[in-house]
């Protein structure tokens, strides 16, 4: 059987290159990195993610409280700001949300919700923002 040629053994390389360049990030993230398990909620308010972070929100008449994690662990909020936007036909209400518990941000008082209105929450730590996300409330 003849040699390979110089071009069938790059193409060869390129190849294998290939290959491994498309498996390494399924294998870098390990078992178990799958952002649909941690995305589901915990305290029976709505998920999303941002970047690295999941937020759960829930609103009731009385109180609004969002929790915070890092693949599935909770995540601190001491040190970062949130605000949470209502928004229903054209009036918003803005509600700043205080650090609570390890890895929940809380706000205390009566509260216009009703289903289908939007909801905008705001995170940002030392200033700078680091997530932007809308709810639609059920």
């Amino acid at each position: 059987m003849p040699s390979p040629t110089p071009t069938r053994r790059r193409f060869g390389v390129y190849v294998v290159v290939a290959l491994a360049a498309a498996a390494t990030p399924t294998a870098l993230a390990g078992p178990g990195h799958d952002h649909a398990a941690h995305s589901k909620p915990k305290h029976g308010g709505l998920v999303k993610d941002a970047g690295e972070l999941t937020y759960e929100l829930l609103v009731t008449g009385n109180r609004i409280e969002v929790w915070v994690e890092e693949h599935g662990k909770p995540t601190g909020t001491s040190g970062a700001t949130a605000k949470l936007t209502l928004i229903d036909s054209g009036s918003r209400v803005e509600v700043p949300l205080a650090p609570g518990a390890p890895n929940r941000f809380e706000a205390r008082g009566s509260y216009a919700v009703k289903k289908g209105m939007a909801a905008l929450l705001q995170v940002a730590v030392g200033g700078k923002e680091i997530a932007k996300i809308r709810y639609t409330l059920r």
